[in-house]
């Protein structure tokens, strides 16, 4: 919150300075380093759906659930990084951590992923109550979809880390008779809404000990000395708008000079270059205070 309420004010300050947007996909940086590196990971699920006796085929959509992800997240580990994974399907019994380093070593892998908690539900956030002119009351309740998921990571002889996630944002709201008593959405009859929340955590997940990739929409300074840029990119030469950035990052106008290291962060992070991203975006803050790199760099912690 404390980072949003500085970009919302630094941004009232350089609103006004004519930008342009460029969208893009870029390599995510892993926030720990998993050494040495795996070579093969198995994913399997050691949460025992069945013993919380769900009603409503709750507990078939969460089976599934945690299938389709293992699988999802399987294929993106494999895709982005070329290490061998293989998911285990279903529930699997385990004894304590000793039963996942045998299981490594049947599978002759060298880590495991499982997922050792898993919830997804409504949570009713308020109830509104309204009168109208009649005197009679009305009231609104208002539910969040939440997640929660608990993952481990090991590797042949030991835990790595254990990491509990939680995930939640607005939903829906409903007419109510009574607050406290008013059901929320059936989380089987919202199952899409499920998948969307459980599929953000297990990205999340993976981007702590993985290369991921993430959409971004980033202003580039297009003003002022920069005119070319902004004509390289409205041809989609970014090439030419990086060259024509570089031009600028030794300027005697400090503020011009961090703008055209912030354009050339921008760049090379549209290349999946983040530390040549992170460089100039160093560079840019030492110039100058900008709202810009201030985000990106809140992007990059």
């Amino acid at each position: 919150m404390h980072h949003l309420a500085i970009c919302s004010l630094l941004l009232l300050v350089s609103c006004s300075a004519p930008k342009n947007i460029i969208s893009y996909k870029s390599r995510t940086i892993p926030i720990y380093s998993v050494d040495p590196p795996p070579q093969k990971i198995i994913l399997l699920n050691n949460y025992d759906v069945a013993s919380k006796k769900y009603r409503d085929n709750k507990e078939q959509l969460f089976l599934r659930l945690i299938d389709t992800m293992m699988f999802w997240a399987g294929k993106r580990i494999n895709d982005n990084t070329g290490i061998e994974t293989q998911v285990i399907r279903g529930y699997t019994l385990a004894n304590g951590d000793s039963t996942i380093y045998r299981l490594i070593a049947d599978h002759k892998a060298t880590h495991a992923i499982t997922v050792s908690d898993f919830d997804v539900s409504f949570e009713q956030t308020r109830v509104d109550v309204t009168k109208d002119n009649s005197g009679s009351k009305s009231r609104e309740a208002y539910y969040d979809i939440v997640a929660d998921i608990s993952y481990s990571l090991y590797a042949q002889d030991s835990l790595i880390r254990r990491r509990d996630l939680h995930q939640s944002r607005f939903h829906s709201s409903r007419s109510v008779a009574s607050g406290l008593l008013a059901a929320g959405p059936n989380v089987v009859v919202q199952k899409d809404d499920a998948y969307r929340i459980v599929m953000e955590i297990w990205q999340q997940y993976l981007n702590y000990f993985f290369p991921g990739e993430k959409m971004r929409s980033r202003p580039v300074f297009i003003n002022k000395g920069f005119e070319a840029v902004g004509q390289s990119i409205s041809r989609q030469d970014y090439e030419a708008a990086l060259t024509e950035s570089l031009r600028f990052i030794g300027d005697p106008d400090k503020t011009k000079a961090a703008k055209a290291c912030y354009n050339c962060a921008v760049f090379f992070d549209r290349k999946n270059q983040p530390e040549e991203a992170k460089k100039y975006l160093r560079q840019s803050l030492s110039f100058a205070t900008l709202v810009e790199a201030k985000q990106m760099w809140y992007d990059f912690e």
